[in-house]
Protein backbone atom coordinates (compact mmCIF):
# COMPACT_ATOMS: atom_id res chain seq x y z
CA UNK A 1 0.00 0.00 0.00
CA UNK A 2 1.52 3.34 -1.14
CA UNK A 3 1.93 5.98 2.09
CA UNK A 4 -1.13 8.08 2.08
CA UNK A 5 1.37 11.13 3.79
CA UNK A 6 3.56 10.89 0.75
CA UNK A 7 0.97 11.16 -1.82
CA UNK A 8 -0.98 13.70 -0.39
CA UNK A 9 2.68 15.78 0.04
CA UNK A 10 2.92 15.09 -4.16
CA UNK A 11 -0.95 15.83 -4.70
CA UNK A 12 -0.12 19.37 -2.31
CA UNK A 13 3.17 20.01 -4.40
CA UNK A 14 1.77 20.02 -7.63
CA UNK A 15 -1.35 21.73 -6.93
CA UNK A 16 0.59 24.67 -5.65
CA UNK A 17 2.91 24.74 -8.69
CA UNK A 18 -0.48 24.53 -11.08
CA UNK A 19 -1.32 28.17 -8.82
CA UNK A 20 1.52 30.01 -8.66
CA UNK A 21 3.82 29.53 -11.97
CA UNK A 22 4.08 32.25 -14.53
CA UNK A 23 2.14 31.47 -17.62
CA UNK A 24 2.41 32.42 -21.37
CA UNK A 25 -0.07 31.58 -24.00
CA UNK A 26 0.52 29.24 -27.05
CA UNK A 27 -1.45 29.28 -29.73
CA UNK A 28 -2.30 25.78 -29.80
CA UNK A 29 -4.79 26.55 -26.79
CA UNK A 30 -7.07 27.72 -29.77
CA UNK A 31 -7.46 24.20 -31.24
CA UNK A 32 -7.68 22.04 -28.28
CA UNK A 33 -10.96 20.81 -27.62
CA UNK A 34 -11.07 21.27 -23.62
CA UNK A 35 -14.53 20.03 -22.86
CA UNK A 36 -14.49 16.69 -24.94
CA UNK A 37 -14.67 13.71 -23.30
CA UNK A 38 -12.27 12.03 -25.38
CA UNK A 39 -8.80 11.82 -24.04
CA UNK A 40 -6.82 14.86 -24.79
CA UNK A 41 -3.58 13.28 -25.21
CA UNK A 42 -0.38 16.23 -25.69
CA UNK A 43 3.05 15.10 -27.47
CA UNK A 44 6.25 17.42 -28.03
CA UNK A 45 9.64 17.17 -27.01
CA UNK A 46 11.19 17.49 -23.37
CA UNK A 47 10.84 20.88 -22.26
CA UNK A 48 9.18 22.56 -25.08
CA UNK A 49 6.15 23.66 -22.69
CA UNK A 50 3.74 20.67 -22.04
CA UNK A 51 3.32 21.28 -18.57
CA UNK A 52 2.66 24.52 -18.58
CA UNK A 53 0.06 24.05 -21.48
CA UNK A 54 -1.79 21.91 -18.93
CA UNK A 55 -1.55 24.46 -15.90
CA UNK A 56 -3.07 26.91 -18.51
CA UNK A 57 -5.81 24.88 -19.94
CA UNK A 58 -6.18 24.49 -15.89
CA UNK A 59 -6.28 28.34 -15.14
CA UNK A 60 -8.29 29.24 -18.34
CA UNK A 61 -11.24 26.70 -18.24
CA UNK A 62 -10.91 24.32 -14.98
CA UNK A 63 -13.14 25.19 -11.83
CA UNK A 64 -10.80 25.66 -8.78
CA UNK A 65 -11.64 22.68 -7.00
CA UNK A 66 -12.09 19.67 -9.14
CA UNK A 67 -9.06 18.91 -10.78
CA UNK A 68 -6.00 16.83 -10.25
CA UNK A 69 -2.50 17.92 -11.74
CA UNK A 70 0.50 15.24 -11.17
CA UNK A 71 3.80 15.05 -12.91
CA UNK A 72 4.89 12.24 -13.02
CA UNK A 73 8.82 13.36 -13.18
CA UNK A 74 8.91 13.73 -9.68
CA UNK A 75 10.83 11.55 -7.96
CA UNK A 76 8.40 9.84 -5.97
CA UNK A 77 7.78 7.68 -9.01
CA UNK A 78 10.99 6.40 -9.64
CA UNK A 79 9.94 3.48 -7.41
CA UNK A 80 6.28 3.96 -7.33
CA UNK A 81 5.69 3.73 -11.02
CA UNK A 82 2.93 1.30 -10.86
CA UNK A 83 -0.43 1.16 -12.61
CA UNK A 84 -2.31 1.02 -9.28
CA UNK A 85 -0.14 4.62 -8.18
CA UNK A 86 -2.36 6.41 -10.52
CA UNK A 87 -5.96 5.31 -8.60
CA UNK A 88 -4.24 5.55 -5.10
CA UNK A 89 -3.41 8.95 -6.20
CA UNK A 90 -6.98 9.73 -7.06
CA UNK A 91 -8.99 7.68 -3.85
CA UNK A 92 -6.42 9.61 -1.48
CA UNK A 93 -7.25 13.27 -3.55
CA UNK A 94 -11.22 12.26 -3.46
CA UNK A 95 -10.63 11.48 -0.10
CA UNK A 96 -8.77 14.80 1.54
CA UNK A 97 -9.43 17.27 -1.02
CA UNK A 98 -12.45 17.01 -3.47
CA UNK A 99 -14.94 14.41 -3.80
CA UNK A 100 -16.07 15.67 -7.00
CA UNK A 101 -12.91 15.72 -8.95
CA UNK A 102 -13.44 15.81 -12.46
CA UNK A 103 -10.68 16.70 -14.25
CA UNK A 104 -7.51 15.00 -14.34
CA UNK A 105 -4.17 16.19 -16.03
CA UNK A 106 -1.17 13.61 -16.03
CA UNK A 107 2.17 15.11 -16.98
CA UNK A 108 4.87 12.39 -18.79
CA UNK A 109 2.86 9.87 -17.82
CA UNK A 110 4.94 7.24 -19.90
CA UNK A 111 6.77 7.20 -16.41
CA UNK A 112 4.11 4.95 -15.16
CA UNK A 113 4.66 1.77 -16.09
CA UNK A 114 1.22 0.03 -17.87
CA UNK A 115 -0.06 3.83 -17.72
CA UNK A 116 -2.34 2.80 -20.95
CA UNK A 117 -4.59 0.20 -19.08
CA UNK A 118 -4.70 2.51 -16.21
CA UNK A 119 -6.43 5.42 -18.30
CA UNK A 120 -8.54 3.47 -20.21
CA UNK A 121 -10.22 2.07 -16.81
CA UNK A 122 -10.70 5.77 -15.85
CA UNK A 123 -12.02 6.46 -19.20
CA UNK A 124 -14.44 3.79 -19.22
CA UNK A 125 -15.74 5.16 -16.18
CA UNK A 126 -17.12 7.95 -17.59
CA UNK A 127 -16.50 9.74 -14.52
CA UNK A 128 -13.55 12.07 -15.86
CA UNK A 129 -12.06 14.40 -18.28
CA UNK A 130 -8.84 12.93 -19.01
CA UNK A 131 -5.50 15.13 -20.15
CA UNK A 132 -1.91 13.54 -20.48
CA UNK A 133 1.22 14.16 -22.08
CA UNK A 134 4.15 12.56 -23.07
CA UNK A 135 8.19 12.85 -25.02
CA UNK A 136 7.23 10.21 -27.65
CA UNK A 137 5.29 10.15 -30.65
CA UNK A 138 5.25 6.71 -30.42
CA UNK A 139 4.12 6.45 -27.16
CA UNK A 140 1.22 8.84 -27.39
CA UNK A 141 -0.28 8.15 -31.39
CA UNK A 142 0.52 4.39 -31.60
CA UNK A 143 0.08 2.94 -27.67
CA UNK A 144 -3.02 4.45 -26.90
CA UNK A 145 -4.71 4.39 -29.96
CA UNK A 146 -4.17 0.31 -30.01
CA UNK A 147 -6.40 0.38 -26.38
CA UNK A 148 -8.97 3.68 -27.07
CA UNK A 149 -9.39 3.62 -30.54
CA UNK A 150 -11.32 6.68 -31.65
CA UNK A 151 -11.63 7.96 -28.17
CA UNK A 152 -8.57 10.42 -27.64
CA UNK A 153 -7.87 13.43 -29.37
CA UNK A 154 -4.09 13.81 -30.34
CA UNK A 155 -2.01 17.34 -30.20
CA UNK A 156 1.71 17.95 -30.81
CA UNK A 157 3.51 20.78 -29.11
CA UNK A 158 6.38 22.03 -30.30
CA UNK A 159 9.33 24.72 -28.92
CA UNK A 160 7.78 28.33 -30.20
CA UNK A 161 7.24 29.59 -32.88
CA UNK A 162 8.40 33.06 -34.08
CA UNK A 163 5.18 35.16 -33.02
CA UNK A 164 5.33 33.05 -29.73
CA UNK A 165 9.04 33.70 -29.39
CA UNK A 166 8.37 37.58 -29.58
CA UNK A 167 5.49 37.42 -27.24
CA UNK A 168 7.54 35.81 -24.54
CA UNK A 169 10.02 38.14 -24.54
CA UNK A 170 7.30 40.80 -24.71
CA UNK A 171 7.10 42.14 -27.81
CA UNK A 172 4.05 42.55 -30.07
CA UNK A 173 3.26 42.89 -33.40
CA UNK A 174 0.01 42.91 -34.56
CA UNK A 175 -0.30 45.48 -37.36
CA UNK A 176 1.17 46.19 -40.33
CA UNK A 177 2.23 49.54 -39.42
CA UNK A 178 4.27 47.57 -36.04
CA UNK A 179 5.54 45.62 -39.43
CA UNK A 180 7.24 48.68 -41.11
CA UNK A 181 8.06 50.79 -38.32
CA UNK A 182 9.80 47.46 -36.25
CA UNK A 183 11.97 46.41 -39.61
CA UNK A 184 15.40 46.18 -38.52
CA UNK A 185 14.66 45.13 -34.83
CA UNK A 186 12.71 42.11 -36.22
CA UNK A 187 15.58 41.31 -38.54
CA UNK A 188 17.27 41.34 -35.33
CA UNK A 189 15.16 39.17 -33.74
CA UNK A 190 14.81 36.91 -35.90
CA UNK A 191 18.28 35.92 -36.04
CA UNK A 192 18.23 35.54 -32.71
CA UNK A 193 15.11 33.41 -32.92
CA UNK A 194 17.30 30.95 -35.44
CA UNK A 195 20.19 30.55 -32.89
CA UNK A 196 18.58 29.94 -29.62
CA UNK A 197 15.58 28.30 -31.30
CA UNK A 198 11.88 28.01 -29.55
CA UNK A 199 12.85 26.17 -26.15
CA UNK A 200 10.36 28.39 -23.73
CA UNK A 201 12.72 28.70 -21.20
CA UNK A 202 15.72 29.20 -23.51
CA UNK A 203 13.72 32.23 -25.34
CA UNK A 204 13.81 34.38 -22.09
CA UNK A 205 17.11 33.44 -20.82
CA UNK A 206 19.45 32.72 -24.07
CA UNK A 207 21.30 29.96 -22.17
CA UNK A 208 22.92 27.84 -25.05
CA UNK A 209 24.54 25.77 -21.89
CA UNK A 210 21.12 24.92 -20.77
CA UNK A 211 20.09 24.11 -24.57
CA UNK A 212 22.87 21.96 -24.27
CA UNK A 213 22.15 20.15 -21.38
CA UNK A 214 18.31 19.97 -22.45
CA UNK A 215 19.68 17.87 -25.97
CA UNK A 216 21.91 15.42 -23.70
CA UNK A 217 18.86 15.02 -21.18
CA UNK A 218 16.26 14.06 -24.31
CA UNK A 219 19.12 11.89 -25.73
CA UNK A 220 19.93 10.37 -22.58
CA UNK A 221 16.21 9.81 -21.09
CA UNK A 222 13.85 9.90 -23.70
CA UNK A 223 16.36 7.36 -26.19
CA UNK A 224 19.07 5.96 -24.49
CA UNK A 225 17.04 4.74 -21.58
CA UNK A 226 13.87 3.74 -22.57
CA UNK A 227 15.30 2.04 -25.66
CA UNK A 228 18.07 0.43 -23.81
CA UNK A 229 20.86 1.27 -26.60
CA UNK A 230 23.66 -0.37 -26.23
CA UNK A 231 25.89 1.53 -28.58
CA UNK A 232 26.05 4.80 -27.13
CA UNK A 233 29.46 6.21 -29.38
CA UNK A 234 27.30 5.24 -32.03
CA UNK A 235 24.14 7.15 -30.87
CA UNK A 236 25.64 10.16 -30.15
CA UNK A 237 27.82 10.70 -33.52
CA UNK A 238 24.17 9.73 -35.02
CA UNK A 239 22.62 12.36 -32.67
CA UNK A 240 25.63 14.98 -34.02
CA UNK A 241 25.45 13.89 -37.75
CA UNK A 242 21.12 14.12 -37.93
CA UNK A 243 21.14 17.28 -36.46
CA UNK A 244 24.10 19.33 -38.05
CA UNK A 245 22.67 17.98 -41.20
CA UNK A 246 19.45 19.37 -41.42
CA UNK A 247 17.63 19.91 -44.93
CA UNK A 248 19.85 17.61 -46.42
CA UNK A 249 18.75 14.00 -48.03
CA UNK A 250 19.21 11.30 -46.27
CA UNK A 251 20.87 7.92 -47.05
CA UNK A 252 20.50 5.57 -44.77
CA UNK A 253 22.81 2.95 -45.79
CA UNK A 254 25.81 5.81 -46.33
CA UNK A 255 25.42 7.05 -43.15
CA UNK A 256 25.21 3.16 -41.35
CA UNK A 257 28.60 2.33 -43.33
CA UNK A 258 30.27 5.80 -42.06
CA UNK A 259 29.56 4.76 -38.44
CA UNK A 260 30.23 1.00 -38.80
CA UNK A 261 26.10 -0.26 -38.10
CA UNK A 262 24.33 -2.61 -39.86
CA UNK A 263 21.56 -1.13 -42.19
CA UNK A 264 18.61 -1.97 -39.75
CA UNK A 265 20.36 -1.03 -37.05
CA UNK A 266 21.05 2.50 -38.28
CA UNK A 267 17.28 2.57 -39.29
CA UNK A 268 16.62 1.49 -35.55
CA UNK A 269 18.25 4.37 -34.04
CA UNK A 270 17.20 7.19 -36.58
CA UNK A 271 13.37 6.02 -35.48
CA UNK A 272 14.18 6.56 -32.11
CA UNK A 273 15.12 10.51 -32.58
CA UNK A 274 11.88 11.05 -34.76
CA UNK A 275 10.13 9.22 -31.46
CA UNK A 276 11.56 11.86 -29.35
CA UNK A 277 10.80 14.61 -31.86
CA UNK A 278 14.70 15.99 -32.31
CA UNK A 279 14.37 14.82 -36.03
CA UNK A 280 11.40 14.78 -39.02
CA UNK A 281 12.28 14.05 -41.99
CA UNK A 282 10.52 15.18 -45.44
CA UNK A 283 9.44 13.15 -48.63
CA UNK A 284 9.93 13.61 -52.20
CA UNK A 285 7.00 14.63 -53.57
CA UNK A 286 5.21 11.94 -56.38
CA UNK A 287 1.71 11.33 -57.92
CA UNK A 288 3.37 7.64 -57.47
CA UNK A 289 3.32 6.31 -54.25
CA UNK A 290 6.05 3.63 -55.12
CA UNK A 291 8.47 6.47 -55.97
CA UNK A 292 8.10 8.84 -53.53
CA UNK A 293 8.77 5.43 -50.91
CA UNK A 294 12.31 4.90 -53.01
CA UNK A 295 13.26 8.28 -53.21
CA UNK A 296 15.62 9.82 -50.46
CA UNK A 297 14.14 12.25 -48.34
CA UNK A 298 15.22 14.63 -46.15
CA UNK A 299 15.42 15.71 -42.70
CA UNK A 300 15.24 18.52 -40.58
CA UNK A 301 15.97 19.44 -36.86
CA UNK A 302 13.34 19.71 -34.63
CA UNK A 303 14.87 23.41 -33.22
CA UNK A 304 17.47 25.23 -34.82
CA UNK A 305 19.23 26.23 -31.43
CA UNK A 306 19.52 22.10 -30.56
CA UNK A 307 21.20 22.36 -34.18
CA UNK A 308 23.23 25.16 -33.49
CA UNK A 309 24.90 23.79 -29.82
CA UNK A 310 25.33 20.63 -31.13
CA UNK A 311 27.23 21.81 -34.46
CA UNK A 312 28.39 25.61 -33.59
CA UNK A 313 28.08 26.61 -37.16
CA UNK A 314 25.73 28.92 -37.20
CA UNK A 315 26.81 31.89 -39.64
CA UNK A 316 28.33 29.58 -42.01
CA UNK A 317 25.25 27.49 -41.88
CA UNK A 318 22.08 30.08 -41.57
CA UNK A 319 20.61 29.45 -45.09
CA UNK A 320 19.67 26.03 -43.94
CA UNK A 321 18.94 27.14 -40.19
CA UNK A 322 16.54 29.69 -42.22
CA UNK A 323 15.04 26.70 -44.29
CA UNK A 324 15.07 24.88 -41.38
CA UNK A 325 12.61 26.91 -39.96
CA UNK A 326 10.20 27.82 -42.73
CA UNK A 327 10.11 23.94 -42.87
CA UNK A 328 9.08 23.78 -38.97
CA UNK A 329 6.03 26.46 -39.99
CA UNK A 330 5.16 24.87 -42.67
CA UNK A 331 4.70 21.38 -40.55
CA UNK A 332 1.83 23.51 -38.42
CA UNK A 333 0.17 24.47 -41.72
CA UNK A 334 -2.20 21.41 -41.31
CA UNK A 335 -1.71 19.57 -44.78
CA UNK A 336 0.43 17.42 -46.50
CA UNK A 337 4.25 18.62 -47.34
CA UNK A 338 6.88 17.65 -49.40
CA UNK A 339 9.84 18.83 -51.46
CA UNK A 340 9.82 19.02 -55.30
CA UNK A 341 11.77 18.00 -58.40
CA UNK A 342 11.25 18.56 -61.53
CA UNK A 343 11.37 16.78 -64.79
CA UNK A 344 14.79 18.90 -65.81
CA UNK A 345 15.86 17.61 -61.73
CA UNK A 346 15.91 20.95 -59.89
CA UNK A 347 14.73 21.15 -56.59
CA UNK A 348 12.28 23.21 -54.93
CA UNK A 349 12.26 23.14 -50.92
CA UNK A 350 8.76 22.56 -50.28
CA UNK A 351 5.38 21.92 -51.69
CA UNK A 352 2.49 22.18 -49.18
CA UNK A 353 -0.59 20.28 -50.40
CA UNK A 354 -3.46 22.22 -48.62
CA UNK A 355 -7.25 21.27 -48.79
CA UNK A 356 -6.61 19.94 -52.77
CA UNK A 357 -4.12 23.22 -53.73
CA UNK A 358 -0.59 23.60 -53.88
CA UNK A 359 1.77 25.69 -52.58
CA UNK A 360 5.68 26.17 -53.60
CA UNK A 361 8.42 27.50 -51.18
CA UNK A 362 11.85 28.59 -51.90
CA UNK A 363 14.12 29.40 -48.96
CA UNK A 364 17.63 31.23 -49.79
CA UNK A 365 19.01 33.33 -47.60
CA UNK A 366 20.09 35.87 -50.47
CA UNK A 367 19.21 36.22 -53.84
CA UNK A 368 20.88 39.96 -54.61
CA UNK A 369 23.29 37.53 -56.72
CA UNK A 370 21.83 37.29 -60.25
CA UNK A 371 23.16 33.38 -60.56
CA UNK A 372 21.31 32.42 -57.42
CA UNK A 373 18.11 34.41 -58.05
CA UNK A 374 18.04 32.86 -61.65
CA UNK A 375 18.71 29.70 -60.10
CA UNK A 376 16.11 29.97 -57.68
CA UNK A 377 13.87 31.49 -59.88
CA UNK A 378 14.18 28.91 -62.49
CA UNK A 379 13.24 25.76 -60.28
CA UNK A 380 10.11 27.88 -58.69
CA UNK A 381 9.18 28.29 -62.52
CA UNK A 382 9.67 25.13 -63.95
CA UNK A 383 7.81 23.35 -60.55
CA UNK A 384 4.94 25.72 -60.93
CA UNK A 385 4.62 24.89 -64.62
CA UNK A 386 4.45 21.03 -64.10
CA UNK A 387 1.79 21.70 -60.72
CA UNK A 388 0.15 24.44 -63.09
CA UNK A 389 0.06 26.44 -60.42
CA UNK A 390 0.35 30.60 -60.88
CA UNK A 391 2.25 31.95 -57.29
CA UNK A 392 5.48 30.39 -56.07
CA UNK A 393 7.35 31.87 -53.05
CA UNK A 394 10.52 33.07 -52.14
CA UNK A 395 11.61 33.11 -48.55
CA UNK A 396 15.05 35.01 -47.69
CA UNK A 397 16.67 36.08 -44.97
CA UNK A 398 15.64 40.21 -45.63
CA UNK A 399 14.99 40.68 -49.29
CA UNK A 400 11.30 41.93 -50.57
CA UNK A 401 10.16 41.89 -54.15
CA UNK A 402 7.33 40.34 -56.39
CA UNK A 403 8.59 38.95 -59.60
CA UNK A 404 6.12 38.67 -62.77
CA UNK A 405 6.94 36.13 -65.65
CA UNK A 406 4.74 34.39 -68.35
CA UNK A 407 1.50 35.34 -66.25
CA UNK A 408 3.20 33.59 -63.55
CA UNK A 409 3.69 35.42 -59.80
CA UNK A 410 6.76 35.36 -57.42
CA UNK A 411 6.53 36.83 -54.33
CA UNK A 412 10.02 37.27 -52.36
CA UNK A 413 9.49 38.14 -49.03
CA UNK A 414 11.68 38.33 -45.80
CA UNK A 415 11.06 35.44 -43.55
CA UNK A 416 9.71 37.35 -40.48
CA UNK A 417 7.30 38.91 -42.44
CA UNK A 418 6.38 35.90 -43.85
CA UNK A 419 5.99 34.03 -40.31
CA UNK A 420 4.12 37.13 -38.72
CA UNK A 421 2.05 37.81 -41.50
CA UNK A 422 -1.11 34.79 -41.58
CA UNK A 423 -2.13 36.11 -45.33
CA UNK A 424 1.06 36.26 -46.51
CA UNK A 425 1.65 32.19 -46.05
CA UNK A 426 -0.36 30.66 -48.58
Amino acid sequence: MLIKEEIIKVIDFWHEVVKKETLFYRSILEDIDVFSSEVIDIAGPRRSGKSSLLKLIIRKFIDKKDWIYINFEDPFFINNNQPQTIERIIEIFKEFYSAKIKYLFFDEIQNINGWEKAIRKLYESKEYRIFITGSSSKLLGGELSSLITGRHKSYELMPLDFKEWLSFNNIQINTEKELILNKIKLEKYFDAFLKIGGFPKIAVSKDEELLKQYYLDILEKDIIKRHDVRNKAALEKLGIYLLTNSSKTLSVSSLAESLDLSKEIAAEYISYFKEAFLIFDLPQFSYSLKTQQKALKKIYSADTGLSNVVSFRFSEDYGRFLENAVFLHLRKQKGELFYYKTKNNFEVDFLLKKKGMFFLFQVSKNIENDLTKKREIRALLAAMGELKIEKGFIITKSMADTIKIDNKTIEILPAYRWLLTPDLQQ
